[in-house]
């Protein structure tokens, strides 16, 4: 059985631009992923509210990362 190894990386602000809500990235989740730096994510609301967030790369074969 793996093991899941979080990283608390505090707490964002949600800002309010135009019509949409925006929370910044953390720089480590950016620069530390297994495929370089990431350029573009999907986002996943799973049934308990929580959001996952995926990093896509060239392969089309996302890493998961949860924010609960």
């Amino acid at each position: 059985m793996s093991q899941s190894k979080e990283l608390d990386l505090g707490e964002r602000k949600i800002s309010r631009m135009n019509f949409s809500y925006i929370v910044t990235i953390p720089k480590v989740f950016v620069k530390n992923s297994p495929f370089g730096e990431i350029r573009t994510v999907r986002i996943v609301m799973l049934e308990d509210g929580s959001l996952k967030i995926i990093p896509v790369h060239e392969n089309d074969k996302p890493a998961e990362f949860t924010i609960l």
